[in-house]
């Protein structure tokens, strides 16, 4: 009789019993395994918008491209420059007995150069009156400097001691406020130069009225 412990019946270590199913090697069964589809891409959305909708890079950076708005008071800031430039030259020609209106040709010209020098655009309605505030100011202020050196001619002090005297201002301001004798001997002269700043700025800014309603 066999003994039950007979190790022909007995399956030995790493041998598979009669009936055990066999177990495939690690890399068969990976090999078996389908390989992953790929995901699939989802549609485009119609609605979504297109890369060229979105703001440039350019645009958001702190130096983008300017706005007209900023363009106008870059071009108005330069153009006061215009102001002392056109009194200084006003007051000189005026001290030495030229005819000191034809300044204002020029103011009016200088002042839309420099406009256009820091704005880099065309005259909008907005820098139009700008510029026409800059070129009347320029005018008023050139007369009163032109009287203002006459007065310290008559007191006979020199020019810088005027500048920093307060008596001497407070006498120019009373002699502008409530001297009309003043005003009648210098009538004639304010008469030209007037009409010289209006013919000298007439073209100019009648070009820059139609430029400014393009």
């Amino acid at each position: 009789m066999t003994d039950a412990t007979d190790d022909r019946t007995q399956p030995r270590y790493g041998e598979l019993a009669p009936g055990e199913p066999t177990q495939e090697p690690a890399q068969e069964q990976a090999a078996a395994v389908p390989a992953e589809a790929p995901a699939a891409t989802p549609p485009a959305d119609a609605d979504a918008p297109s890369a060229a909708e979105y703001p440039s890079a350019e645009s958001l950076a702190p130096g983008g491209p300017l706005t007209q708005q900023e363009r106008v008071g870059r071009g108005l800031a330069l153009a006061l420059v215009i102001i002392p430039a056109g009194v200084i030259a006003w007051t000189i020609l005026w001290n030495i007995g030229f005819v000191a209106s034809i300044v204002s040709w020029g103011v009016a010209a200088g002042a839309v150069w420099l406009y256009r020098a820091g704005s880099k655009a065309r005259v909008t309605r907005g820098a139009f009156w700008g510029l026409v505030a800059i070129v009347v100011v320029t005018v008023v202020l050139s007369l009163l400097a032109g009287i203002f050196t006459d007065l310290v001619s008559a007191v006979g002090i020199p020019l810088t001691q005027a500048l920093t005297d307060p008596d001497f201002w407070g006498l120019f301001a009373d002699n502008i406020f409530n001297n009309g004798e003043l005003w009648q001997a210098y009538l004639p002269q304010v008469v030209l130069a007037l009409a010289f700043a209006f013919l000298g700025c007439f073209w100019t800014m009648r070009r820059l009225a139609r430029e400014s309603r393009a």
